[in-house]
């Protein structure tokens, strides 16, 4: 089977609007690699032999230019079928990640250093390999945050990336939650794979979650789901908890910050990493 491969080069803060847009042409891979461009991603996509590819790069240049930039370059080129997932476990290799981690994708086995602590990872269809600049920020934040009486809600877990690093931080428990089953299932593994008791899983959301429970409450989601979310945040967290956000762009911020405000809630920390942004608000009973 052949697939139609378009590379196309974007600017950072323009990602995610791509691909949301070409959410409805039936995109059938996304690869994001380094662009020879400061500030740019090389998005690599994949489509059916039959899709229309004028009408996509229609759409990818509408983002483009609803943005105020130039029509971008898009090469074109027919692929043959391969084992995609081996091709991506030739790219994801050990790496440290921030100054408590070293992150192992479940088929290596290298040697940890000695001064940090390894999560041994295989994504499978589950976002959270560690590589993602929110991911890093939500790190940061877990390793300046974390005590270890607390009770920790990881929403929208997906691999269980930061659920893990969470206990070995040394939190008390964490209950780690995704709406897609798949990342549930995918969490769940992770976790047995780290050796790892006190953390539970369970697909679902924070409605699920009873009231005033948790001292801290992360979610690396998007915008849009943290301000439809962040009542709910608000209900779960204890008086004085702590709520972790990242998957905000800087240009977002604004937005968040009100929806925080709105619930009473102090910002005490604001993180950045390139175009992406990651609070840390503590909530106050009014």
């Amino acid at each position: 089977m052949s697939w139609n491969q378009l590379t196309v080069d974007v600017p950072d803060d323009l990602v995610d609007a791509v691909v949301g847009e070409l959410s409805g042409d039936a995109v059938a891979g996304v690869w994001e690699n380094e662009s020879p461009q400061s500030g740019y991603t090389r998005l690599v996509l994949y489509f059916g032999s039959r899709s229309n590819l004028e009408q996509i790069q229609r759409h990818i240049r509408t983002v483009f230019s609803r943005s105020g930039r130039q029509d971008p370059r898009i090469s074109k080129t027919v692929v043959e079928e391969c084992d995609w997932n081996e091709e991506w476990k030739k790219s994801y290799t050990s790496f440290p990640v921030g100054d408590d981690f070293f992150v192992i994708p479940s088929w290596e086995n290298p040697v940890v250093p000695h001064d940090r602590l390894p999560i041994r990872i295989d994504p499978g269809q589950a976002f959270g390999t560690g590589t993602h600049e929110t991911t890093q920020l939500m790190i940061e934040a877990l390793e300046r945050w974390v005590e270890p009486d607390q009770l920790i809600l990881d929403v929208g877990t997906g691999s269980g990336f930061l659920a893990i690093a969470s206990r070995l931080l040394g939190a008390k428990k964490v209950v780690a939650c995704d709406l897609d089953p798949v990342a549930a299932q995918v969490a769940y593994a992770n976790i047995e794979r780290n050796g790892q008791n006190g953390i539970w899983t369970f697909c679902g959301s924070l409605d699920a979650v009873n009231k005033d429970t948790f001292q801290l409450a992360m979610g690396n989601l998007t915008a849009d789901l943290v301000v439809d979310l962040f009542p709910e945040f608000d209900r779960v967290l204890k008086r004085h908890g702590l709520a972790i956000l990242s998957g905000i762009l800087l240009d977002q911020a604004d937005e968040i910050r009100g929806i925080i405000a709105r619930f009473h809630f102090t910002i005490y920390e604001e993180l950045t990493r390139g175009e992406w942004l990651a609070l840390i608000c503590e909530k106050h009973v009014a």
